[in-house]
């Protein structure tokens, strides 16, 4: 029986927003920790299943709704590390209310699902800030004086962008006649400067150089499932508007080139280079993750080349490494209450379990073979190199430098693990810090199933990218 008509095939987003509201109200009856986690993280899980579970194999609902194989393998990797960032939640004691942070996670986690699904500026907009407001809020809640700073840097940076976003769409609805993408443009010039500000206005989201400011003191100054969350799940979802905007706009596409050419090389310099410098561990990922937002850009190469397909099934892959490897590594920060690097001395003494899944996150971040991180970017570099010009040769020979130059700040968080002198005080486990360790491993030897079932879940992307099957 249908319910919800014609939307039907979008229930992995209508399980969230029915989570959502079941969290908020349990919590007027009891503000049990544990019971919140559970109903969030339950919530997630059924959304994740409903979303293996269904075929998207194209529908187009007004030109507005586009869904394809494309849409469901970027709801995975952004599912996975929601769940984990939910579940980190039960070791986060200081937060008040825990059912309303449940509740207004869960109904960001919906819009962003909905934002990937949608083949319509003024759809992508409006799915953008239900996702943009409730993480202002869930920046702020723990009410610490850091966590308050950290959200309203968050905030000004982000309304800023949001009206470079709208300022954009109307320039692409003057040059177009249309807000659905792929529109054909009348007017070139102000075509490209919709574009342009679009880059801007989303490029602020993706927290790429020079638009990253915000990202380091809002990825520090919150608790750290915050972090986890809008540093994996948030990116990616941002990663794939963007992706949907430009492969679906050729006549931009010698312009796309060189800008997230330059984009890309900036941004993974810069979060290296800054990053060796940092004695805060938690600094230093929040400085990772600019790097990664680096790495993850370079996808824009591949436009209109034949490469697209593999592009877009090596990006899924790199995202969900993506995912397992920063929420991993934000999440395993819980409970440790010092993230000096000083304080990671001797952690090998004071749990072998917590040392070992650190480190393999930690080189899979740098890309160490036998890890899903070095996959990711091998089959990302590999789409990139594939479309043969000069510049794909470039921008992959700095990545790959730049990937070497990781191995220092991230291999010295390591060496003080498992050779520097510290207490013997105990660390309490952390399965979601073993779990993600245990995966990023898994998927790194069995990379061949997440490849194939990735192709096999994926239409034709030539399809895909004209609008319709």
């Amino acid at each position: 029986m249908s319910i919800f008509g014609n939307y039907d095939y979008l229930w992995n987003v209508f399980i969230l927003f029915l989570g959502a509201f079941l969290a908020l109200f349990s919590s007027t009856v009891t503000e049990r920790r544990s019971m919140m986690v559970i109903i969030g993280s339950a919530t997630v899980v059924v959304s994740l299943i409903f979303t293996l579970l269904v075929n998207y194999p194209g529908i187009q609902v007004g030109s507005r709704i586009f869904l394809s194989g494309f849409s469901k393998l970027f709801f995975i990797a952004i599912l996975i590390p929601g769940l984990l960032s939910v579940i980190g939640m039960s070791k986060n004691p200081e937060t008040p209310r825990p059912g309303l942070m449940i509740f207004v996670f869960l109904i960001s986690l919906g819009f962003m699902l909905l934002a990937i699904s949608t083949y319509n500026l003024l759809f992508i907009f409006v799915a953008f800030e239900g996702v943009s407001i409730p993480t202002y809020v869930l920046a702020a809640y723990g009410k610490s004086n850091s966590e308050l700073e950290a959200a309203i840097k968050y905030f000004v940076i982000g309304a800023f962008s949001t009206g470079l976003i709208i300022f954009g769409i109307s320039l692409y609805y003057v040059s177009t006649g249309s807000l659905d993408l792929g529109a054909v443009a009348g007017f070139h010039n102000v075509y490209f400067l919709a574009m342009g500000l679009l880059v801007f206005g989303f490029g602020f989201k993706l927290a790429v150089f020079p638009l990253h400011g915000w990202a380091i003191d809002t990825y520090t100054g919150t608790s750290n499932p915050v972090s986890s969350y809008l540093s994996t799940s948030s990116k990616i979802m941002t990663l794939v508007v963007l992706f949907n905007l430009f492969f679906t706009s050729p006549l931009f596409f010698g312009y796309l080139k060189v800008v997230f050419a330059i984009i890309a090389i900036l941004t993974m310099t810069f979060g290296n280079v800054v990053a060796i410098s940092q004695n805060n561990v938690k600094r230093m990922l929040a400085y990772s993750s600019i790097a990664q937002a680096g790495y993850l850009s370079i996808v824009f190469l591949v436009a209109g080349t034949a490469a697209v397909t593999l592009a877009a099934i090596s990006l899924f892959m790199y995202a969900l490494a993506y995912g397992f490897m920063k929420a991993g590594s934000f999440l395993a920060l819980e409970g440790l209450g010092n993230y000096d690097i000083d304080g990671f001395s001797g952690m090998w003494k004071k749990s072998h379990a917590f040392a070992v899944s650190f480190s393999i996150l930690l080189l899979s971040l740098a890309g160490f073979p036998g890890t899903l991180g070095f996959i990711g970017k091998y089959f990302l570099f590999l789409s990139v190199l594939s479309t043969g010009t000069p510049l794909a040769y470039l921008v992959v020979i700095v990545s790959v430098i730049n990937s070497v130059v990781s191995f220092y700040y991230y291999g010295r968080v390591i060496m003080y693990m498992f050779w520097k002198e510290g207490t013997g005080e105990k660390v309490r486990d952390n399965y979601i810090l073993y779990a993600s360790a245990f995966l990023t491993v898994l998927f790194g030897v069995l990379y061949f199933l997440v490849y194939s079932y990735a192709q096999s879940v994926l239409p034709a992307l030539a399809t895909y990218l004209s609008g319709g099957l």
